[in-house]
């Protein structure tokens, strides 16, 4: 101790307590005066160290030794319950000791030493009497060898009871106690022990950050744990297995940076190849990760386990071979891997003349699996489920196959064996832009004469990896989310410019707050960059009430229907003084507005619809864009007005002659059903109620075409026949009721399904107005039909249709 306290600046201290150390404690402590001997050594006590006490204590004695007399020194110990016999040995030893130091040539310290070096001082001489308190509240420790101690009540310890103590001896009593103690930490062991120690290594490990194998060390003295688990360089412990683990997961799992050329090479051979495992979900194209271990092993000398080292190492041998390390296709291909055609699996998908990424994931059971179609947010709404369903051609077989059998047996039976059937399909089928079901369908309907419903396809439960996934990502290039529910994604990602419009900002040909046509001409369709794909926008018109403006929008569908909206509002602007007069010259407006005010308001319509606007926007679109609603030269524009704007007060007198005819029998109908509450006429009137509202809402002279407007008397008329009937043929409207019922609502659940797809079916439309020519048909012969109809007719239309 006491050398070990000469190197370390502490002799001074040391002395004091290898002295105490080697004599009986000059502390008493008589049975009759405990307390009174206790208070009296508790000046002197070190709160973590009962040998630091020691210290205290002679500092104390020494200032009275120097101020006293022998006899007044003397009963000064014995005042303070001090033994003035051991007290003097004490410091003969003291002095003997010192001076032996002296004769070493080693001199007392003349600053205070601190509590660590005094500590491991003292620590470097009782390493065997160190303890560690395992857990709980008792104040047993567990020692070296096995051994288990208590601290000694008199300690100052014995109340804190710290994890770590030494001790000056072990006396074993009724227990086996530890007296004169001190708080210590396991590092000061550690630094103390050396060759005592016992070291051992686990968990040899690869770090990326760090460019080496790392592990960790576990370091015990006498059987206590000094420290559990600490990070070590594993390379020099163990270099073999460290060469092994370097090889495998930085050069053979990629887990590493280099800008070697051999790296970048290598990598992007391996990545392809397994892009083409991606695509053909197997993986029997590229070799097992052990070939590429052996590849690398067989060419990096042994001793090389870090990054440093290799790229050392590389940098020398590469000057002679540059070679050394670059892969070539056939050491990673398999004997037996099969091509993957670039045309089957393309790594672009074109949409609308866009080129749209296309990433391929064999990962089943995770949300990527199978092929996703990246997709900008902006052009979101371009997409739509018949570019999804058709997937790439090297999978269309699979899903055909898939859906053959989800259908059910009366109807797969004709198609057996389904993987011939299927292999048929996709040599004839033509890429086309229809869904997938549909050509399906009539194809099969072709080739064996049996009709397929639409409905007896589970296109939604087919396997993930059967369904496109679409990422959805920000003018970054930062995805936003993906899934397989296309209508979800556009609910919540296709983000809406003015006017309910989705709208790609940037181009050089938007501008607004437009009045008249003083811009060039407007092409079909501009092209823009976002994050390297090239984005398809199409400009239009947008209507923005006083004005418009040049915008380029995300879909061609949007677009038209913008462009159409916008042409209106420029021929009005172009046209005030005439408009202003129109306005004023609208017959039957009165009325017709009160009329209008019962039509009910669809769902989702925040705001009411003017009659006027309406009739306006009727009557510019029967003037001027019926012909030609596309309009994209100030040539064409200004000729259409010059053409066609005598004609303007003729269509609005007999646009607003027939809207108010329609109104006045919508009157009629409302107000006769209204006023039928028989119970046996509550079917009949429920469903005429219905047609009703589906017929005249708030808004239907804007959704409606001119043709199907002209109709609208006969079916308000038919309707007012079929109420005249009720009173004396009830039965057999109930009967004919019934007899439509089932196509009705097949045709009412497949609209339904469209309009939460945020679809549109120009099949369902046509039948639509069918089955309103039906209901003449049906309920009011004397009204005549615009064409032949009957149920019949109509069910082998919905099959011809491919419904």
């Amino acid at each position: 101790m006491l050398l070990e306290a000469a190197h370390t600046h502490c002799l001074r201290e040391l002395l004091i307590i290898a002295a105490a150390l080697s004599v009986q404690d000059p502390r008493d402590r008589p049975l009759e005066k405990q307390q009174a001997a206790d208070e009296a050594h508790a000046l002197f006590q070190h709160p973590e160290s009962d040998f630091l006490g020691f210290v205290a204590l002679w500092d104390h004695l020494e200032e009275q030794r120097r101020h006293l007399s022998r006899r007044k020194f003397y009963n000064h110990c014995r005042s303070r319950y001090l033994s003035p016999t051991r007290v003097q040995e004490w410091h003969d030893i003291h002095q003997q000791l010192r001076a032996q130091m002296h004769q070493l040539k080693y001199k007392e310290n003349t600053k205070e030493a601190g509590y660590e070096s005094v500590h491991k001082a003292i620590l470097s001489g009782l390493l065997s009497h160190i303890g560690f308190r395992e857990s709980g509240s008792d104040n047993d420790y567990k020692g070296a060898r096995g051994s288990r101690f208590y601290l000694f009540p008199g300690s100052v310890l014995f109340k804190s009871k710290p994890k770590w103590v030494m001790a000056a001896e072990l006396v074993e009593t009724t227990r086996l106690y530890a007296r004169i103690a001190a708080k210590i930490e396991p590092r000061w062991i550690e630094s103390m022990a050396g060759h005592l120690l016992k070291r051992s290594y686990s968990e040899p490990h690869w770090q990326q950050r760090r460019g080496q194998v790392g592990g960790w060390e576990k370091v015990m003295l006498y059987g206590l744990t000094l420290v559990a688990r600490r990070r070590v360089n594993f390379g020099p412990i163990d270099p073999e297995q460290s060469r092994e683990i370097f090889i495998r997961f930085a050069l053979v799992e990629g887990d590493f940076h280099s800008r070697a050329p051999f790296w970048r090479h290598n990598r992007e051979l391996i990545e392809d190849l397994r892009s083409q495992e991606a695509k053909s979900r197997s993986f029997d194209i590229l070799v097992d990760e052990q070939v590429i271990y052996e590849f690398y092993a067989a060419r990096i000398p042994q001793g090389i386990y870090s990054a440093a080292q290799f790229e050392k190492w590389l940098r020398k041998a590469t000057a002679t071979r540059p070679k050394l390390l670059h892969m070539r296709q056939h050491d990673l291909l398999r004997d037996d891997a099969a091509e993957v055609s670039p045309e089957l699996y393309p790594d672009e998908m074109e949409v609308n003349g866009m080129r749209l990424p296309l990433q391929y994931h064999f990962e089943p059971g995770q949300t990527a699996d199978g092929v996703t179609l990246v997709v900008p947010q902006e052009v979101l709404s371009q997409i739509s489920d018949e570019h999804l369903q058709w997937l790439v051609p090297g999978m269309l077989q699979e899903r055909i196959v898939t859906l053959l059998r989800g259908l059910p047996k009366s109807l797969r039976r004709h198609f057996v064996p389904i993987p011939d059937t299927a292999a048929r399909l996709v040599e004839e089928l033509a890429n086309t832009d229809a869904p997938l079901l549909q050509v399906v369908g009539q194809h099969l309907q072709r080739l064996g004469g049996i009709y397929i419903p639409e409905d007896a396809w589970h296109d939604e439960s087919l396997p993930s990896h059967l369904r496109m996934n679409v990422c959805v990502v920000d003018n970054q290039g930062e995805m936003l989310g993906e899934g397989r529910d296309l209508a979800a994604l556009k609910r919540k990602y296709a983000s809406q410019g003015g006017a309910g419009h989705t709208s790609l900002p940037g181009h050089s040909i938007e501008c607004k707050e437009i009045t008249r046509w003083d811009f060039e001409e407007l092409p079909q369709q501009v092209t823009l960059n976002h994050t390297g794909i090239k984005l398809t926008g199409y400009p239009a018109l947008v209507d923005e009430g006083n004005s418009v403006a040049i915008r380029v929008l995300d879909s061609q569908a949007t677009a038209q229907q913008a462009h159409h909206a916008g042409l209106r509002r420029l021929i009005m602007l172009t046209l005030h003084e005439q408009m202003r007069y129109l306005r004023k010259q609208l017959p039957h407006l009165n009325q017709m507005r009160l009329q209008y005010a019962k039509a009910v308001k669809p769902a989702g319509l925040k705001t009411a619809v003017s009659l006027e606007e309406e009739l306006l926007t009727l009557i510019i679109d029967r003037t001027f864009l019926t012909d030609n609603p596309d309009i994209r030269s100030r040539n064409e524009f200004e000729s259409m007005i010059s053409k066609r704007k005598g004609d303007l007060m003729e269509f609005s007198n007999s646009s607003c002659q027939l809207v108010a005819e329609i109104l006045t029998l919508y009157q009629k109908v409302r107000k006769t059903l209204s006023a039928t509450t028989a119970i046996n006429y509550l079917a009949s009137v429920r469903d005429m109620q219905q047609q009703l509202d589906q017929l005249v809402y708030q808004g239907f002279l804007q959704n409606s075409e001119w043709r199907h407007l002209q109709r609208y008397p006969s079916y308000l008329k038919a309707m007012a026949l079929r109420l005249d009937k009720l009173k004396h043929a009830v039965h057999r409207d109930q009967e004919k009721m019934r007899e439509m019922a089932a196509f009705l609502q097949q045709w009412q659940q497949r609209y339904e399904r469209m309009q939460q797809r945020s679809q549109y079916d120009e099949r369902l439309d046509e039948l639509r107005w069918s089955i309103e020519e039906l209901r003449i048909s049906l309920f009011a012969q004397e009204v005549k039909t615009a064409y032949p109809v009957s149920l019949k007719r109509l069910q082998q239309r919905w099959q011809k249709l491919g419904l």
